[in-house]
């Protein structure tokens, strides 16, 4: 049996790593996976390219896999074109992931390239606007503002970390002004050039950096309604699966956060399905939107913790070190 996995994220290579006996193929144009979860602390100089990121020859290798680096454009019947050829599957599972919402003139934390471009210019930057305060946002503002940065964070919503519960939202926002952080909201982004022009006046900075969302990433040939959308055992078609930040994962009622964690989970589940494709397993979401999962750092060593909905604050020094633990244990995982 002939599985084509499209994507070398999270997703993918978790998938891989759990596949067992089959011929496999990964289509992936990059040539390392980054741990998103680790780029505010890589643009603030705290981890280096080989903490946050592994290559994926050396994967292959490691796995026996044959690796296309060739970018996906669509699916046509039981093929797959990519910019340079076309690969006939038995399966495929989509890991294509998704792309950062980036406004024009702005510097994103997409992958490593992008956060190496981001970490270069705010080395020696006096002010920085960070758009947007999801997770991502909302450590960007903390390791900015311990680099010795003014910082400002500005949200569209009326709250920061919109998707949590309130309480936590008041609870980092409090921590914020006490680093000195202005916070803004609701507000919205016009435009950037020499400034940052929002809703609320013109914001002046040295760098402004996009933390405003992700968009999945689509492939002709598959329905896609806010990421390609599958039934209840992660299939887009009979014989095509999609995982991870591309898919729009919603069974019994949940709908699946676009987490490292979420996609993880919908990898094994995913590999476990096609080693006994003739008995389905139905898939869990574990990290819901309205019951996430989320490890949060707050800069200086501090973290705090979001486990399904109850947030957990304290101890911060205590938190940290095991969500530092938990992503060196997942770096290890595809090392090895």
């Amino acid at each position: 049996m002939k599985v084509v996995v499209a994507g070398g994220g999270t997703g993918g290579l978790e998938l891989i790593k759990n596949l067992k006996g089959l011929d496999v193929t990964l289509i992936e144009p990059k040539e390392r996976m980054t741990c998103q979860a680790l780029l505010p602390e890589y643009i603030a100089g705290k981890v280096e390219d080989e903490d946050v990121s592994l290559r994926i020859s050396e994967f292959c290798d490691r796995h026996g896999i044959n690796w296309v680096k060739d970018r996906v454009l669509k699916i046509d019947g039981n093929r797959i074109i990519t910019e340079r050829d076309e690969i006939d599957f038995d399966y495929l599972v989509v890991s294509i992931g998704a792309k950062p919402f980036v406004f024009e003139n702005t510097y994103s934390l997409g992958d490593l390239e992008d956060a190496k471009k981001c970490r270069k210019a705010v080395e020696n930057s006096e002010s920085v606007v960070v758009i947007g305060s999801g997770a991502t946002g909302v450590e960007c503002a903390f390791e900015l503002r311990e680099m010795g940065c003014k910082v400002t964070l500005v949200e569209y919503m009326d709250r920061i970390l919109p998707t949590f519960n309130p309480k936590v939202s008041s609870y980092v926002e409090k921590l914020l002004e006490k680093e000195g952080v202005k916070v803004f909201t609701p507000c919205k982004v016009i435009g950037v050039n020499e400034v940052v022009k929002t809703s609320r006046g013109n914001l002046e900075c040295d760098v402004a950096v996009s933390c405003a969302g992700v968009i999945p990433n689509k492939i002709d040939g598959l329905r896609y309604e806010r990421g390609i959308v599958v039934d209840e055992y992660l299939r887009a078609r009979k014989n095509v699966f999609a995982i991870g930040d591309c898919a729009f994962v919603k069974v019994d009622g949940k709908i699946a956060t676009k987490t490292a964690f979420e996609a993880e989970m919908q990898a094994r589940n995913t590999a476990k399905n096609l080693m006994r494709i003739t008995k389905l397993v139905k898939y869990k979401v574990h990290s819901s939107v309205d019951r996430p999962i989320a490890f949060i750092t707050l800069a200086r060593d501090r973290a705090i913790l979001i486990y399904r909905g109850i947030f957990i604050p304290k101890p911060m020094r205590i938190l940290y070190k095991a969500k530092k633990k938990v992503l060196e244990n997942f770096m290890k995982r595809y090392k090895v």
